[in-house]
């Protein structure tokens, strides 16, 4: 019996030390997984893993137009750029803070920018006891112009030659364009106002041989490819002037979102204005990519360093009031 049991323990434990060998030696070429299938996939997933984390994308890398989508506007914490590629200017029409609410809260689309972004809690147009035209072409020129008031129609008699932000443009060798929704020809007020265009009331240096370059229908707008400044009229309507705020906010969203959208703002190379003409206190929001949270409280806020922040953002020199206007961009962080 004990002669048996021994031999039998023997032979066991040889068939034991068999069977281990062989297994480790199939663990060996199986690359160190106890299941071939579920091994490959597990190994293959790791190794996919690995690659990954060697390759993460270097900072400041926006990735596919989708992840840039959802990127929000105004979140860059760093340093603003001293220079802008392209500065856009979306206008509205007739509102004061307690029209739109504070922080556009009756705008839906804006709040939720307003919220991220920069406004100015107390902003004073160029003449407050005049309508909209003098608003215009006074935040173009950087001071009122006496020859342009009460809304009169562009003429010798109603015009100004004093220089504005788009002759200074055109000496810089930059692309500036008055973009009129509704319009169908260069240089037309056609479905628009004229009231609204400013530069169909520059009339001094060479500004009317530009006017068919200068002035152009929104329908040639494009977010992909932005000119330097850009200043958009909206229709009487999809400016808020003839229509409520509701159509104002469903128009925001739709026009002002594709230039966010675009990799060109992303990288940091537009800066994007949300203006209003009238009345004070005078909504207005600055979309650019570093632009502080929330209200800012800046004596002298207004018109004139708005259009001082536009020009030091591409490069160009002060005009009249802007020049001793205060720093709005600075404030701003943009």
């Amino acid at each position: 019996m004990f002669g048996t049991s021994r031999r039998s323990q023997v032979l066991v434990g040889v068939a034991l030390a068999v069977l281990v060998g062989v297994g480790a030696a199939a663990y060996a070429a199986s690359g160190g997984s106890s299941s071939s299938s579920k091994s490959g996939r597990s190994g293959a997933g790791k190794t996919t893993t690995s690659a990954k984390t060697k390759h993460t994308k270097a900072p400041g890398h926006t990735g596919s137009a989708k992840a840039r989508a959802k990127q929000p506007a105004c979140t860059n914490k760093g340093a603003a750029p001293t220079r802008y590629r392209s500065v856009v200017v979306f206008s509205f029409e007739n509102r004061t803070w307690a029209d739109v609410g504070t922080a556009f809260r009756n705008l839906p689309y804006l709040h939720r920018l307003a919220r991220k972004c920069t406004y100015f809690s107390d902003w004073t147009e160029t003449d407050t006891g005049q309508n909209s035209l003098s608003q215009y072409v006074g935040q173009v020129t950087g001071a009122r112009q006496s020859g342009t008031v009460n809304d009169c129609s562009p003429s010798a008699s109603c015009s100004t030659t004093a220089s504005s932000i788009f002759r200074q443009a055109r000496a810089a060798h930059l692309k500036a364009i008055n973009y009129v929704e509704g319009a169908t020809a260069p240089c037309s007020a056609d479905g628009n106002a004229a009231k609204h265009v400013p530069v169909l009331y520059l009339w001094g240096a060479d500004d009317r041989a530009h006017c068919k370059t200068q002035v152009r229908p929104y329908s040639e707008f494009d977010p992909k490819a932005l000119p330097n400044f850009a200043f958009i009229t909206p229709t009487l309507c999809n400016d808020g002037h003839d229509c409520p705020n509701s159509t104002v906010n469903t128009w925001a969203k739709a026009n002002i979102q594709p230039v966010l959208n675009s990799k060109a703002y992303k990288d940091g190379k537009v800066a994007v204005f949300v203006w209003y003409d009238e009345d004070h206190p005078v909504p207005n929001l600055w979309i650019t990519p570093t632009a502080v949270k929330g209200p800012q409280t800046l004596a002298g806020a207004g018109a004139a360093g708005t259009l001082g922040a536009w020009e030091s953002m591409l490069g160009l020199p002060c005009l009249a009031d802007a020049c001793t206007a205060p720093n709005m961009r600075a404030a701003a962080h943009s």
